[in-house]
């Protein structure tokens, strides 16, 4: 596949340099600037008419700077085995080290496929790595300067066989003001912000909502958002969400719809309701999230709820997947006049919404009201770039979670390993 091999005739092809890294590697032909160190020819054609990467070791670089070269995206390996091939130079007193990683979440270093350090002769080497992997990844070529500018680095000819790009639907470009991230689906919407400024979090699930600035936080209403897609229908009639405040009720109202909000108590503060009011007996409202991506696994919803009222109903929280929707909480029925706190466990879940519904009862005495809605501890785990601590234990994929974390029915790492019967 031409979209998986690059010679370096023509740019860099597929591939990118990388953003977070000290510099940027270089394409030339013919000889690198400095003597007795890198290519005098490329790989290709093997003449100095063909173009190749180099790493230059001469100032300004420092010892240690690095300079990283970034893949495409590619699918899960699955069954087959992505093999990965590329040609390198390493000649020169001072050359330090090359380096191959791969990651599959982008603002992390990823793990070690495979180094050189030193001088290798003064020749192309080729290298061949076999990677497999059960979620998209991306391969990173870094090279690291040596102390001494006999240091320079060759690139040239990278290949991959029986690997398959990520295609366009599942892949997310979020245009950040400060750089361009590109993040896997995986990534978006999981209360964990990769860009410098969180655009990859905007119009997603808020972590804390508590409608204080007049809005519904990006939960939105699926049935009213069909509806309004035909002209003849008005939804001013129907049983639907709405926000509201103790300033706006009507006289006697507030016998079955709070008179003040959770987060302030005061009569100004904003809070989201189900007014009865409108819509007949047993009719159904949701107010739902956008999708959420990933979610680690302490991850829980806490919520306040006000049902106060002779003829209220039922208040369900649900998780939709796909088509399929499951029960996650209920209550029916008042409550008595105050809010009540209310706590659901989410745990790891993916590309799931989270569904608040109210079911009108008998009548119009039966207003439902949420308010102060927050996802807590729901940002995925994270694999650190160090070892775990000897107060830690070491999951399967990496992760470290405290050793207390174990046997506790919780699946702390992510993968059951904290949980598995031999231990």
């Amino acid at each position: 596949d031409p979209d998986l091999q690059c010679n370096f005739e023509n740019g860099l092809c597929n591939w990118e340099q990388d953003t977070e890294d000290d510099f940027d590697w270089i394409r030339i032909k013919g000889p690198t600037p400095t003597v007795n160190t890198g290519p005098l020819k490329d790989h290709t054609t093997g003449t100095g008419s063909g173009h190749y990467l180099y790493m230059e070791s001469s100032g300004p670089q420092e010892f240690e700077d690095k300079a990283a070269l970034l893949s495409p995206l590619f699918n899960p390996s699955g069954n087959r085995t992505c093999i990965f091939r590329f040609h390198y130079y390493m000649f020169g007193k001072q050359v330090y080290l090359l380096s191959v990683f791969q990651r599959t979440v982008s603002n992390a270093k990823g793990w070690l496929l495979w180094y050189k350090f030193g001088d290798q002769g003064n020749r192309w080497m080729r290298q061949t790595l076999y990677i497999s992997s059960s979620k998209p990844f991306q391969i990173l070529v870094k090279g690291t300067v040596g102390d001494g500018f006999t240091g320079d680095i060759g690139l040239d000819d990278m290949s991959f066989l029986d690997c398959t790009l990520y295609n366009g639907k599942n892949r997310v470009k979020v245009m950040c003001k400060s750089l361009i991230c590109m993040l896997i689906m995986i990534q978006r919407c999981d209360f964990r912000p990769d860009c410098s400024d969180k655009s990859d979090e905007s119009d997603c699930a808020m972590e804390v909502c508590n409608f204080e600035d007049n809005t519904q936080c990006g939960w939105y209403q699926p049935a009213l958002e069909q509806m309004s897609g035909t002209d003849s229908v008005h939804t001013t009639n129907i049983f639907k969400w709405e926000l509201g405040s103790g300033a706006n009720l009507y006289p006697g109202e507030e016998e079955q719809c709070p008179s003040t909000d959770h987060t302030t108590y005061t009569v100004e503060g904003w809070y989201l309701f189900a007014d009865s009011s409108n819509g007949e007996f047993g009719h159904t409202a949701d107010i739902t999230t956008p999708v959420i991506s990933l979610t680690g696994p302490k991850c829980k919803i806490v919520f306040w709820n006000h049902m106060n009222g002779s003829t209220i109903g039922s208040l369900e929280v649900l998780c939709k997947t796909g088509n399929k929707s499951s029960k996650l909480w209920t209550q029916s029925g008042s409550q008595g006049p105050q809010w009540n706190r209310a706590e659901v466990f989410l745990g790891i879940r993916s590309d799931f919404q989270i569904v608040f519904r109210a079911k009108r009862g008998v009548s119009y005495m039966g207003d439902v009201a949420v308010d102060d809605i927050t996802f807590e501890d729901c940002s995925p785990l994270l694999i650190p770039d160090r070892h775990c601590t000897l107060e830690e234990f070491t999951c399967a994929n990496k992760y470290c979670i405290p050793k207390d974390n174990l046997c506790d029915f919780v699946n702390d790492c992510a993968d059951n390993s904290d949980e598995n019967p031999t231990i």
